[in-house]
């Protein structure tokens, strides 16, 4: 549960019509591996987040991140992820929520490159190194600008922090892979949601016994290997419907094997039927 928000902006439709953003600067006194830093994804949002202060590893996509003060850690939309406490330190951050339409509707589409060029779970990590040039100092600013009422200002200083990100011309941080056959694993279940996939399948095509494998693989993401495979099926049918497909071609082509299936998922993970959600977009 977060102790003090220090700065907290939610606007996600600005006056002008253009599409929003969100800022949060807030503290954890006492942080905990559960609650809101679950596994989790946002599928129409980028979250650029600024790490100040803890004891925490990103984890994304299987993948594994040591957090250092003034890093950067940039989470894509459908990519899984959720912070590691790895103690109850205090824990301070900055996180940016930009809409995909955000890039459009204020006709700067160029600048949404940074976010398109990297496989799922890498280049998340911009070291302090790097960050600590300028991209750390416009995040302070927007901070600041927001808490004084500026929020034109907040919004241009976004923008340039935008353009800086895509002037990143070294190398991002590698990650720290636990078990690379498990990131390899949630690489090919990324290319084969639409298909039939089964446990002694998977097992035998990376010639790993099923029982281990499950338990590698909870270990690592948090989730059993059919949990994944759902969740992900979802959000790729909740974009097919998005982009025009009805609920249940977008079920099917999302790999459910029928669309009693998907409503029975979709209920248990959203909390409502996929016509509620629609409605409700």
């Amino acid at each position: 549960m977060v102790d003090q928000y220090l700065t907290a902006f939610y606007g996600r439709e600005m006056e002008d019509g253009n599409a929003g953003y969100e800022f949060v600067h807030s503290i954890n006194n006492a942080p905990r591996n559960d609650g809101e830093f679950r596994l989790h994804n946002h599928n129409d949002l980028y979250e650029i987040y600024l790490f100040l202060e803890g004891d925490v590893e990103f984890h994304i996509e299987g993948n594994i991140y040591r957090a250092h003060p003034h890093d950067i850690f940039i989470a894509r939309p459908y990519e899984m992820h959720h912070n590691y406490f790895r103690s109850s330190s205090r824990y301070e951050r900055i996180v940016i929520f930009v809409p995909q339409k955000f890039f459009r509707l204020n006709r700067c589409e160029e600048l949404e490159s940074f976010f398109l060029n990297s496989s799922l779970g890498t280049g998340c990590q911009i070291p302090a190194a790097v960050a600590e040039r300028e991209l750390v100092a416009l995040l302070f600013k927007i901070n600041r600008y927001l808490q004084e009422g500026a929020l034109l200002i907040a919004k241009c200083v976004l923008l340039e922090f935008l353009y800086q990100l895509n002037q990143i011309s070294v190398p991002l941080t590698e990650p720290v892979v636990e078990d690379q056959r498990i990131k390899d694993i949630l690489l090919w279940l990324n290319e084969h949601l639409t298909q039939r996939v089964t446990l002694d399948g998977l097992a035998d095509a990376f010639f790993l016994n099923k029982y281990h494998l499950c338990r590698v693989f909870r270990s690592v993401t948090g989730m059993s290997i059919n949990q994944y495979l759902n969740y992900k099926r979802l959000l790729l049918a909740r974009s097919l419907h998005q982009n025009g497909q009805t609920l249940l071609e977008a079920s099917v082509n999302a790999g459910f094997n029928s669309y009693a299936h998907f409503y029975r998922m979709h209920k248990k993970v959203f909390g409502m039927s996929p016509r509620e959600e629609s409605r409700h977009g």
